[in-house]
Protein backbone atom coordinates (compact mmCIF):
# COMPACT_ATOMS: atom_id res chain seq x y z
CA UNK A 1 0.00 0.00 0.00
CA UNK A 2 1.35 3.29 -0.47
CA UNK A 3 1.94 5.81 2.11
CA UNK A 4 -0.29 8.49 2.59
CA UNK A 5 1.01 11.99 1.00
CA UNK A 6 2.81 14.46 3.64
CA UNK A 7 0.93 17.60 3.66
CA UNK A 8 2.82 20.90 3.95
CA UNK A 9 2.01 21.92 7.22
CA UNK A 10 3.13 18.52 8.36
CA UNK A 11 6.68 19.45 6.40
CA UNK A 12 6.96 22.71 8.30
CA UNK A 13 6.29 21.25 11.32
CA UNK A 14 8.78 18.71 10.94
CA UNK A 15 11.34 21.73 10.15
CA UNK A 16 10.54 23.30 12.86
CA UNK A 17 11.26 20.48 15.23
CA UNK A 18 14.47 20.29 13.43
CA UNK A 19 15.67 23.40 14.02
CA UNK A 20 14.49 22.94 17.87
CA UNK A 21 16.34 19.58 17.93
CA UNK A 22 13.02 17.89 19.07
CA UNK A 23 12.24 14.32 17.91
CA UNK A 24 10.37 13.44 14.92
CA UNK A 25 9.43 10.45 12.81
CA UNK A 26 12.28 9.97 10.37
CA UNK A 27 10.81 7.63 7.63
CA UNK A 28 7.92 10.75 7.43
CA UNK A 29 10.63 13.44 7.21
CA UNK A 30 12.20 11.84 4.43
CA UNK A 31 9.37 11.09 2.54
CA UNK A 32 8.26 14.59 2.69
CA UNK A 33 11.66 15.79 1.79
CA UNK A 34 11.21 13.48 -1.56
CA UNK A 35 7.49 14.91 -2.38
CA UNK A 36 8.07 18.65 -1.69
CA UNK A 37 11.76 18.38 -3.93
CA UNK A 38 13.99 18.94 -0.56
CA UNK A 39 17.70 17.69 -0.71
CA UNK A 40 17.32 16.18 3.18
CA UNK A 41 20.73 14.75 3.40
CA UNK A 42 22.75 18.16 2.29
CA UNK A 43 20.45 19.74 5.09
CA UNK A 44 21.13 16.80 7.53
CA UNK A 45 24.86 16.18 6.44
CA UNK A 46 26.83 18.10 9.68
CA UNK A 47 23.79 16.68 11.83
CA UNK A 48 24.08 13.84 14.45
CA UNK A 49 21.65 11.40 14.72
CA UNK A 50 20.51 10.56 17.63
CA UNK A 51 17.81 7.42 17.90
CA UNK A 52 14.91 8.14 20.50
CA UNK A 53 12.33 5.58 20.23
CA UNK A 54 10.62 3.66 17.72
CA UNK A 55 11.15 5.30 14.27
CA UNK A 56 11.65 8.29 16.00
CA UNK A 57 14.83 10.20 15.95
CA UNK A 58 16.38 13.89 16.69
CA UNK A 59 19.26 15.61 14.50
CA UNK A 60 21.81 17.79 16.56
CA UNK A 61 23.56 20.41 14.37
CA UNK A 62 20.90 21.07 11.87
CA UNK A 63 22.48 23.88 9.41
CA UNK A 64 20.51 26.49 10.48
CA UNK A 65 21.13 28.46 7.17
CA UNK A 66 19.94 25.95 5.21
CA UNK A 67 16.89 24.83 7.45
CA UNK A 68 15.28 28.53 6.79
CA UNK A 69 15.56 28.74 3.24
CA UNK A 70 14.11 25.27 3.05
CA UNK A 71 11.40 26.42 5.46
CA UNK A 72 10.64 29.74 3.08
CA UNK A 73 10.59 27.70 0.05
CA UNK A 74 7.84 25.27 2.00
CA UNK A 75 5.86 28.17 3.66
CA UNK A 76 5.41 30.11 0.37
CA UNK A 77 2.02 28.98 -1.20
CA UNK A 78 0.31 30.05 -4.39
CA UNK A 79 -3.33 30.62 -4.46
CA UNK A 80 -3.14 27.53 -7.12
CA UNK A 81 -2.31 24.07 -5.91
CA UNK A 82 -0.80 23.14 -8.95
CA UNK A 83 1.54 26.43 -9.33
CA UNK A 84 2.21 26.28 -5.27
CA UNK A 85 3.81 22.51 -5.86
CA UNK A 86 5.45 23.37 -9.43
CA UNK A 87 7.33 25.96 -7.09
CA UNK A 88 9.05 23.37 -5.72
CA UNK A 89 9.36 20.82 -8.80
CA UNK A 90 5.92 18.45 -7.51
CA UNK A 91 3.56 19.77 -9.74
CA UNK A 92 2.19 16.61 -10.50
CA UNK A 93 1.22 16.62 -7.01
CA UNK A 94 -2.02 19.19 -6.84
CA UNK A 95 -4.97 18.71 -9.54
CA UNK A 96 -4.80 21.80 -11.95
CA UNK A 97 -7.29 24.60 -11.38
CA UNK A 98 -9.85 23.25 -14.42
CA UNK A 99 -10.94 20.76 -16.93
CA UNK A 100 -10.87 22.12 -20.37
CA UNK A 101 -12.81 20.03 -23.25
CA UNK A 102 -14.05 20.73 -26.90
CA UNK A 103 -17.13 20.88 -28.71
CA UNK A 104 -18.24 21.42 -32.22
CA UNK A 105 -21.44 21.33 -33.51
CA UNK A 106 -23.70 21.01 -37.37
CA UNK A 107 -24.16 24.59 -36.55
CA UNK A 108 -20.85 25.56 -35.30
CA UNK A 109 -18.78 22.67 -36.97
CA UNK A 110 -15.38 24.78 -36.10
CA UNK A 111 -13.84 23.07 -32.87
CA UNK A 112 -14.06 25.10 -29.84
CA UNK A 113 -12.89 25.09 -26.58
CA UNK A 114 -14.56 24.69 -23.28
CA UNK A 115 -13.21 25.73 -19.75
CA UNK A 116 -14.64 25.14 -16.02
CA UNK A 117 -12.59 25.75 -13.16
CA UNK A 118 -13.01 24.61 -9.93
CA UNK A 119 -15.01 27.77 -8.56
CA UNK A 120 -17.62 26.33 -10.55
CA UNK A 121 -17.49 29.16 -13.08
CA UNK A 122 -17.58 28.17 -17.26
CA UNK A 123 -16.23 30.14 -19.69
CA UNK A 124 -17.76 29.27 -23.23
CA UNK A 125 -16.20 30.88 -26.63
CA UNK A 126 -17.41 34.10 -27.57
CA UNK A 127 -21.24 34.62 -28.84
CA UNK A 128 -21.73 30.80 -28.52
CA UNK A 129 -25.06 29.78 -27.51
CA UNK A 130 -24.69 25.99 -26.19
CA UNK A 131 -27.60 23.47 -27.55
CA UNK A 132 -30.24 21.28 -25.36
CA UNK A 133 -28.56 18.37 -25.76
CA UNK A 134 -25.14 17.39 -25.42
CA UNK A 135 -23.45 13.96 -27.41
CA UNK A 136 -19.81 13.52 -25.62
CA UNK A 137 -17.49 11.91 -27.67
CA UNK A 138 -14.81 9.72 -26.48
CA UNK A 139 -12.65 8.99 -29.17
CA UNK A 140 -11.05 11.72 -31.16
CA UNK A 141 -11.56 10.13 -34.81
CA UNK A 142 -15.37 10.11 -34.38
CA UNK A 143 -15.34 13.59 -33.23
CA UNK A 144 -13.14 14.37 -36.28
CA UNK A 145 -16.19 13.06 -38.41
CA UNK A 146 -18.63 15.47 -37.53
CA UNK A 147 -21.29 14.14 -40.53
CA UNK A 148 -20.44 10.18 -39.66
CA UNK A 149 -20.97 10.93 -36.33
CA UNK A 150 -24.04 13.11 -36.78
CA UNK A 151 -25.35 10.10 -39.45
CA UNK A 152 -24.53 7.71 -36.64
CA UNK A 153 -27.43 9.64 -33.89
CA UNK A 154 -30.70 8.03 -36.31
CA UNK A 155 -29.41 4.44 -35.67
CA UNK A 156 -29.34 4.92 -32.34
CA UNK A 157 -32.70 5.81 -31.75
CA UNK A 158 -32.87 9.20 -31.06
CA UNK A 159 -35.07 11.71 -32.58
CA UNK A 160 -34.06 14.74 -35.65
CA UNK A 161 -33.61 17.23 -33.11
CA UNK A 162 -30.53 15.77 -32.23
CA UNK A 163 -28.80 16.87 -35.41
CA UNK A 164 -28.29 19.66 -33.40
CA UNK A 165 -26.84 18.52 -30.86
CA UNK A 166 -23.06 19.93 -29.40
CA UNK A 167 -20.68 16.84 -29.72
CA UNK A 168 -17.99 17.25 -27.42
CA UNK A 169 -14.66 15.61 -27.32
CA UNK A 170 -12.35 14.68 -24.39
CA UNK A 171 -10.46 11.48 -23.17
CA UNK A 172 -11.72 9.64 -20.35
CA UNK A 173 -10.23 11.02 -17.43
CA UNK A 174 -11.00 14.25 -18.65
CA UNK A 175 -14.81 13.73 -19.32
CA UNK A 176 -15.56 12.14 -16.28
CA UNK A 177 -13.86 15.51 -14.27
CA UNK A 178 -16.25 16.47 -11.43
CA UNK A 179 -15.25 20.04 -12.47
CA UNK A 180 -17.04 19.84 -15.91
CA UNK A 181 -20.62 18.93 -13.73
CA UNK A 182 -21.62 22.58 -13.75
CA UNK A 183 -21.30 22.88 -17.58
CA UNK A 184 -22.97 19.62 -18.24
CA UNK A 185 -25.77 20.61 -15.99
CA UNK A 186 -26.97 23.18 -18.80
CA UNK A 187 -28.09 20.49 -21.14
CA UNK A 188 -31.56 18.51 -21.33
CA UNK A 189 -30.07 15.28 -22.47
CA UNK A 190 -26.64 13.71 -22.86
CA UNK A 191 -25.61 11.16 -24.91
CA UNK A 192 -22.94 9.09 -24.19
CA UNK A 193 -21.10 7.55 -27.34
CA UNK A 194 -18.53 5.69 -25.46
CA UNK A 195 -16.85 2.15 -26.41
CA UNK A 196 -19.03 -0.29 -25.96
CA UNK A 197 -16.49 -1.76 -23.70
CA UNK A 198 -15.73 -2.15 -19.93
CA UNK A 199 -14.05 1.02 -19.97
CA UNK A 200 -16.84 3.04 -21.22
CA UNK A 201 -19.01 1.43 -19.43
CA UNK A 202 -17.44 2.56 -16.74
CA UNK A 203 -17.50 6.06 -17.67
CA UNK A 204 -20.84 5.96 -18.20
CA UNK A 205 -20.74 4.62 -14.60
CA UNK A 206 -19.06 7.27 -12.91
CA UNK A 207 -21.12 9.84 -14.24
CA UNK A 208 -24.39 8.49 -13.91
CA UNK A 209 -23.20 8.09 -10.06
CA UNK A 210 -22.70 12.08 -9.95
CA UNK A 211 -26.16 12.18 -9.55
CA UNK A 212 -26.34 15.85 -10.44
CA UNK A 213 -26.52 15.84 -14.24
CA UNK A 214 -29.47 15.36 -16.86
CA UNK A 215 -30.72 11.81 -18.34
CA UNK A 216 -27.51 9.68 -19.85
CA UNK A 217 -28.20 7.73 -22.82
CA UNK A 218 -25.63 5.11 -23.52
CA UNK A 219 -25.46 5.38 -27.48
CA UNK A 220 -25.10 2.20 -29.25
CA UNK A 221 -26.38 1.55 -33.14
CA UNK A 222 -29.40 -0.94 -33.57
CA UNK A 223 -26.81 -3.20 -34.62
CA UNK A 224 -24.88 -3.72 -32.28
CA UNK A 225 -25.27 -7.16 -31.04
CA UNK A 226 -24.05 -7.94 -34.87
CA UNK A 227 -21.17 -5.29 -34.91
CA UNK A 228 -19.95 -7.31 -31.75
CA UNK A 229 -20.91 -10.77 -32.59
CA UNK A 230 -17.94 -10.18 -35.40
CA UNK A 231 -15.41 -8.64 -32.69
CA UNK A 232 -12.30 -10.66 -32.60
CA UNK A 233 -11.97 -8.77 -29.02
CA UNK A 234 -12.92 -11.29 -26.23
CA UNK A 235 -13.37 -10.31 -22.87
CA UNK A 236 -12.12 -11.81 -19.60
CA UNK A 237 -12.63 -13.12 -16.44
CA UNK A 238 -11.80 -10.04 -14.76
CA UNK A 239 -13.37 -7.35 -17.42
CA UNK A 240 -16.66 -9.53 -16.91
CA UNK A 241 -16.78 -8.79 -13.27
CA UNK A 242 -16.33 -5.09 -13.48
CA UNK A 243 -18.82 -4.61 -16.21
CA UNK A 244 -21.35 -6.60 -12.98
CA UNK A 245 -20.78 -3.91 -11.23
CA UNK A 246 -21.23 -0.87 -13.10
CA UNK A 247 -24.39 -2.34 -14.69
CA UNK A 248 -25.76 -3.15 -11.33
CA UNK A 249 -26.17 0.39 -10.03
CA UNK A 250 -26.10 2.06 -13.49
CA UNK A 251 -29.32 1.78 -15.11
CA UNK A 252 -27.96 3.60 -18.35
CA UNK A 253 -25.69 1.41 -19.15
CA UNK A 254 -27.36 -2.37 -18.63
CA UNK A 255 -28.54 -2.79 -22.55
CA UNK A 256 -25.34 -2.37 -23.62
CA UNK A 257 -23.55 -4.07 -21.02
CA UNK A 258 -25.93 -7.23 -20.99
CA UNK A 259 -24.87 -7.59 -25.36
CA UNK A 260 -21.49 -7.37 -24.25
CA UNK A 261 -21.55 -9.82 -21.38
CA UNK A 262 -23.87 -11.91 -23.80
CA UNK A 263 -21.49 -12.01 -26.51
CA UNK A 264 -18.48 -11.65 -24.89
CA UNK A 265 -16.97 -9.30 -26.92
CA UNK A 266 -16.23 -5.36 -27.10
CA UNK A 267 -15.54 -3.25 -29.51
CA UNK A 268 -14.25 0.53 -30.36
CA UNK A 269 -16.10 2.66 -31.29
CA UNK A 270 -14.33 3.88 -34.58
CA UNK A 271 -16.04 1.12 -36.20
CA UNK A 272 -18.70 2.54 -35.94
CA UNK A 273 -18.15 4.89 -39.01
CA UNK A 274 -17.23 1.31 -41.12
CA UNK A 275 -20.95 0.04 -42.32
CA UNK A 276 -21.35 -3.60 -40.86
Amino acid sequence: MAARRITRTQLVSYLNRLSREAPLPEPKLYQAAKQFGLDIDQLLSTATRIHVRYDEVKFVGVNQTLLEEFRQITEVQHEVARVDQALIGNSHGARVSGAMVTIRSAIHPHPEVVIANDNGEITLPPKRALGSRLVIVENLENFLSLEGTLDLLPTCGLHFEWRKADILYGSGNTVTNHLLSPFFQEYREIGCLFDPDPGGIRMCDTLYQRGNLPPLHFLAPADLSQRLEASSLNLNKKQREQLSIHMRRSPPCTYVGSLIRATGKHLEQETYLVPL
